[in-house]
């Protein structure tokens, strides 16, 4: 009886260890599988990381490259804008040659009143033919190329007044914005009125027929306007 005892509690202990074994071989492969699925999730991550990656890297390529597009057409523009300025200037600068020398020709019964070529009266197509399209039009206050500015007369559309503060524009008797104040008596005579004003004096000449006039703005010594107008 007690070996029939001693053969069962035998027999018990090595199935408890063999169950035990299998629990941990068990356990082991669980763990193992678990170590290899966070190994597969982790290396999928960090795929999509790097793909994700890429994908903003050729997302900011693509728009540097549109951005260095867009600059050059930018710059391209710019230049054949200043282009098409310069000209314009340089056909306007030709035909108010052409009118100064035009108006040698016609002074004669007088002093004749104009400025870069335009004399009050002059129609707004002949304007326009000098120097184009004005920059700025403000009611009857037309700006054109230099800041030349002039005045019309809303009834005719003809120049009722011109004037600059620029030293690009000339009068017919050569005076300019930067003068000095003296050459005026060297180059238009004795001005037929002088009205003093802050820091300077301001020279008036009619014209011959006394219908328009000029008046140069001096100031410490220099001339710093010059307006032509009808009377």
């Amino acid at each position: 009886m007690k070996k029939i005892f001693a053969v069962l509690m035998l027999s018990t202990m090595l199935f408890a260890v063999g169950c035990g074994n299998q629990a941990q071989d068990a356990t082991k492969d669980a763990q193992q599988k678990v170590e290899q699925k966070a190994d597969e999730v982790k290396k999928d991550a960090e795929a999509k990381v790097d793909e994700a990656k890429d994908k903003a890297a050729d997302i900011k390529d693509d728009a540097a490259k549109k951005a260095d597009e867009m600059k050059a057409d930018a710059d391209a523009k710019v230049d054949e804008m200043k282009q098409d300025a310069a000209d314009v200037k340089d056909a306007a600068k030709d035909m108010v040659n052409e009118t100064a020398e035009k108006l040698e020709e016609v002074t004669a019964t007088g002093r004749t009143i104009a400025l870069s070529g335009v004399m009050p009266g002059t129609s707004l197509d002949d304007l326009k033919a000098m120097f184009g399209e004005p920059t700025l039009t403000e009611g009857d206050v037309l700006t054109f190329v230099d800041g030349l500015k002039v005045k019309l007369d809303n009834a005719t559309k003809k120049v009722k007044e011109i004037s600059t503060t620029s030293a690009d524009f000339d009068t017919n008797n050569g005076m300019y914005v930067g003068a000095t104040e003296y050459s005026l008596n060297d180059y238009c005579g004795p001005a037929d009125s002088v009205r003093k004003i802050t820091n300077g004096a301001e020279y008036e000449y009619n014209s011959g027929d006394n219908k328009s006039k000029v008046v140069y703005k001096a100031e410490n010594g220099f001339i710093t306007a010059i307006t032509c107008s009808l009377k």
